[in-house]
């Protein structure tokens, strides 16, 4: 059976040890919102739904209710089989992300003669 937003959202909560009213602290998201997210009056919006899935570090399709693995992608830039994360933690993806941005903006630099 598939879960759903609110069930999936009530999951990553646990799985995180984190409170709704903390969720709400650390995303800015107001807690009628939440409440009503986990209550299944309501889903999120892509906006929403882009912060949550930042602060609970959760896949958004996941988080959605879709059959994929919960975890992030966090190489945005990289191709999904060119860079080996074993052994890397959060903060190792984020600098190999601000290096790839780095060589891609002394790239675009080069190419218009900055």
């Amino acid at each position: 059976m598939k879960e759903n937003f609110s069930t999936r959202l009530t999951k990553a909560l646990n799985i995180r040890n984190m409170k709704p009213i903390e969720l709400s602290e650390k995303s800015g998201i107001p807690k009628s919102a939440i409440s009503q997210y986990l209550s299944g009056q309501y889903k999120a919006g892509q906006k929403n739904l882009d912060i949550l899935s930042e602060v609970l570090n959760v896949n958004q399709a996941w988080l959605m209710g879709h059959d994929v693995p919960m975890e992030r992608n966090s190489f945005r830039f990289a191709s999904s089989n060119g860079i080996d994360v074993e052994g890397l933690d959060e903060e190792d993806i984020k600098e190999i992300n601000e290096f790839v941005k780095f060589i891609k903006s002394k790239k675009k630099n080069t190419k218009e003669g900055i």
